[in-house]
């Protein structure tokens, strides 16, 4: 069994990846062609990657393998050199509640509540002990420019405080790795490129940063670029910016 994951980033191996895939596939019970097939990619610490593709190219599939929301049917996981899949269903969530930050394409807030009471509930998960949940979430907020707006209703905020409130749900808990499926899909491309400006601001903090994306703007900040296509995806990296 594998120890209670810590918070706080992960340890850095000498050469170590933080994230390695290899040979991966995914394939759905009675849902006919593999949603991935033979996929490779290689994330080293502290890189900020954008993952391209059309769309059904399986990019959000890849990240929800990466994010251990899914797992694979085939080839290995490894995460900062340890094979997920020796890891059981309650250490996988411990390990992506401690450690992995995700931000989808929708908030997924609870209108209802404050913008710290949402980002409160995240905190739970992340293993911080009680006497530090509540300036946790209120730092995250202060850090994404909310620090104003955190006792309004969601449901009351912009589009775009909205996903400042998401990302800064994914970020208090001190995450290693934060995965972003089309954060800005949403967005008109002013606000999209004030939460491209966040996230870029958030990697140079130290974190790691995958980003699936269905245009350029947030490749433009990135290190690397990898790019799925076809009907059974592979992952092509481009050459280092």
């Amino acid at each position: 069994m594998m120890a209670e994951p810590a918070t706080g980033p992960l340890p850095r191996p000498p050469g170590q990846p933080l994230i390695e895939l290899r040979d991966v596939g995914v394939r759905y019970r009675g849902a006919g062609p593999a949603a991935l097939s033979g996929v490779g990619l290689t994330v080293r610490h502290g890189e900020l990657v954008t993952l391209a593709g059309p769309a059904r190219s399986g990019k959000s599939t890849l990240l929800s393998v990466v994010g251990l929301l899914l797992r694979p049917t085939s080839g290995s996981y490894l995460l900062n050199g340890f094979d997920i899949a020796a890891l059981r269903d309650r250490e996988r969530t411990a390990l992506r509640g401690r450690q992995i930050g995700c931000v989808f394409q929708q908030p997924r807030l609870l209108p209802s509540r404050s913008a710290l009471d949402n980002v409160m509930l995240a905190v739970l998960y992340a293993g911080l002990p009680r006497q530090r949940q509540r300036s946790a979430a209120a730092d995250a907020l202060d850090r994404v420019g909310l620090a104003a707006r955190r006792n309004v209703l969601t449901g009351q905020l912009s589009a775009a405080e909205q996903q400042r409130v998401a990302i800064a749900r994914a970020v208090a808990g001190d995450p290693s790795l934060l995965l972003c499926d089309d954060p800005t899909a949403s967005l008109d491309e002013a606000l999209a490129t004030q939460i491209i400006g966040l996230l870029v601001s958030l990697h140079r903090e130290g974190r790691t940063v995958l980003i699936v994306t269905r245009d350029q703007l947030a490749a433009a900040y990135s290190s690397r670029t990898m790019t799925m296509g076809g009907v059974s995806p592979a992952v092509r990296q481009d050459a280092d910016r």
